[in-house]
């Protein structure tokens, strides 16, 4: 049995229909704003929240239900640990490539090459 990505421990990278890019966190904390700056991308950001608790300052925290009930939003990736282990740190895809926009393809890009 090959590894697998568990998300136990995990945040998700949703997009709305007008290209607009949130984070979901543990204890549903949401933030919006995400993938503004250049340079930046999800599993960096992601990692930096999990473990130190630290978001850019540009990122703004948002009603978890506006995930559900407001301009579309869908998860278009996910990302957790292999089996696990906390050293071990993957992103894997909700949505093809094809399917997403231009900040998204650019904030995912570790994942795209």
């Amino acid at each position: 049995m090959g590894e697998r990505v568990s998300f136990n421990v995990n945040a998700e990278l949703y997009e709305n229909r007008f290209g607009e890019l949130a984070i979901r966190f543990p204890g549903e904390r949401v933030y919006q704003e995400v993938g503004t700056r250049k340079g930046e991308n999800f599993l960096s950001d992601a990692l930096r929240m999990l473990e130190q608790g630290e978001c850019p300052k540009v990122w703004r925290e948002m009603a978890p239900h506006e995930l559900l009930y407001g301009k579309d939003w869908h998860c278009i990736s996910r990302m957790g640990y292999v089996s696990g282990d906390e050293r071990k740190p993957a992103l894997e895809m909700e949505a093809q490539p094809k399917e997403i926009g231009a900040r998204a393809r650019a904030y995912l890009q570790d994942v795209l090459h």
